[in-house]
């Protein structure tokens, strides 16, 4: 007995070491699948249906007499090329020897792409965003990084929420730098586009109004000038006296797309809301009225593969009345400029300060009278732009705009002004998604009055009055090198 019982106990051992040697079945392993629904590195989340991108750059700037994405020292968005890091203390558009003569950047960009498909046509969410270390963060500041958020959006069935680009703009360019005569802007958005096929489409679109309002310029009381441009240590500026918004911009578009370019033409409704001033009302704020304005714009692009593969040439027009941002103005995407003008200054042998060069507002409306009354101010926008490649990995782009700001015939808040840009830039790729450029702009700004000082406002500090430069003409000379990395 005892002897069956070992035996027993002995192939029991030996049969639960043979059962610890079988495999155990591995639980099921989900491998990234490559997706082409929609075009070349998009792949499925694992255990989903839906498709996803990952892409961006990483790009190191250096700006010559320019900031930002290459914007000429010539406007207020590029604030950060007036008033340098030392003793000075004169803001934009003072420029001297205490101002930077070159800035550096680099910017990192990470983008997502999510897109899945519904019995409604493609689902898709977009998010764009990044971090800059620039050499000079703002007017006197040190070096630094910060971050900026440059799109975020849905799409579904024809529709598009969030913040991307304008549906006026047909978003364009070959150069670094974006042009100061071309409507190029980022805004907050709810838009239906309908396809009708053969590359033919039209847009709708309802588009917050303050990403495009610029300014309304009054005086603030009877006792102020109605120019209304005052100097102080910080530069020089004008009161807004523009009212909350009430509407959003009404945009519609016409679009083709084909294999000999593309065409749009595009219309915008923007209501400028104003507020009376101090001796209107009593109290700033109080009351307000508004009237609407509103932009024109044609695109025309053609393909030029006669000369070579990826060669074009495209024109745009604008005309705006009362949204001066629909001129464009600002060579940024993201801020409007309240004022273009670079005024240089020096020191003559006598001890005496001299400055020249030039200073202008820019506004949607402006004031005709010392009581309130005011009229929309306009403008038109013409810019052409043409793309060459010599070789395969080297191409060049020429551009040439000119943009005219003009107020009206009887104001007494503002002067008008135009001008024009020449630029030229050449870009080599070595490498696939690597490239290494250098751009030159030349831009000119004249107006219809010398520099001199027009008027003055109260400084309150002392009582006494400061001069309020506006007028003259201006040009710089501007570019720099650029080298990114796209992935």
């Amino acid at each position: 007995m005892q002897l069956l019982l070992g035996g027993v106990a002995g192939l029991t051992t030996v049969s639960a070491a043979t059962a610890a040697d079988l495999p155990v079945k591995a639980k099921a392993v989900e491998y990234v699948k490559v997706c082409s629904a929609y075009g070349a590195g998009y792949f499925y989340i694992p255990g989903t249906d839906t498709c996803l991108k990952l892409g961006g750059f990483v790009r190191f700037d250096t700006y010559v007499n320019a900031v930002g994405t290459f914007s000429p020292a010539i406007n207020s968005v590029a604030a950060a090329a007036f008033n340098g890091p030392g003793a000075a203390t004169l803001g934009y558009p003072f420029r001297d020897a205490d101002d930077p003569q070159y800035l550096t950047r680099t910017r990192a960009v990470f983008e997502t792409d999510a897109r899945t498909n519904t019995d409604y046509g493609t689902l898709r969410s977009y998010l764009r965003f990044g971090s800059n270390w620039d050499s000079e963060q703002s007017p006197g500041s040190t070096a630094g990084a910060n971050l900026f958020f440059d799109r975020a959006f849905i799409q579904f069935a024809g529709f598009t929420f969030g913040y991307t680009s304008s549906m006026f703009d047909p978003y364009k360019d070959f150069m670094m730098t974006i042009p100061m005569a071309t409507s190029m802007a980022k805004t907050t958005l709810l838009a239906y586009t309908a396809e009708f096929g053969n590359g033919f489409s039209a847009s709708l679109s309802l588009e917050d109004a303050a990403n495009r309002a610029t300014g309304v310029q009054m005086s603030g009381s009877t006792a102020q000038p109605v120019n209304n441009v005052s100097s102080t240590t910080t530069g020089l500026s004008y009161t807004n006296f523009m009212a909350g918004q009430d509407a959003p911009d009404i945009i519609a578009n016409l679009r083709v797309e084909q294999a000999w370019g593309s065409a749009q033409v595009s219309g915008a409704l923007h209501q400028v809301g104003v507020m009376d001033p101090l001796y209107v009302s009593g109290l700033t704020g109080v009351d307000s009225s508004s009237t609407w304005g509103y932009a024109l714009g044609a695109f025309l692009e053609v393909n030029l593969p006669v000369l070579a593969k990826g060669d074009s040439i495209f024109f745009q027009a604008n005309y705006a009345k009362g949204g001066a941002y629909y001129l464009g103005l600002s060579s940024s995407d993201q801020v409007r400029a309240v004022s273009v003008g670079r005024i240089n200054l020096s020191q003559l042998p006598n001890g005496a300060l001299a400055a020249n060069g030039a200073f202008y507002t820019v506004a949607d409306a402006v004031a005709t009278s010392a009581y309130g009354d005011y009229e929309l101010t306009s403008g038109w926008a013409v810019q052409g732009q043409f793309r060459h490649f010599w070789t395969p990995s080297v191409r060049s782009a020429l551009l040439v705009d000119y943009v005219a700001y003009e107020v009206p015939q009887n104001t007494v808040a503002a002067y008008n002004f135009n001008m024009w840009q020449l630029g030229v830039n050449t870009i080599w790729s070595p490498v696939k998604n690597l490239d290494i450029g250098a751009e030159l702009l030349y831009t000119k700004l004249d107006g219809s009055v010398p520099l001199g000082n027009y008027s003055s406002v109260s400084n309150t500090a002392n009582g006494a009055a400061q001069a309020s430069l506006v007028g003259g003409s201006t040009d710089v000379w501007s570019g720099g090198v650029r080298v990114q990395r796209n992935f």
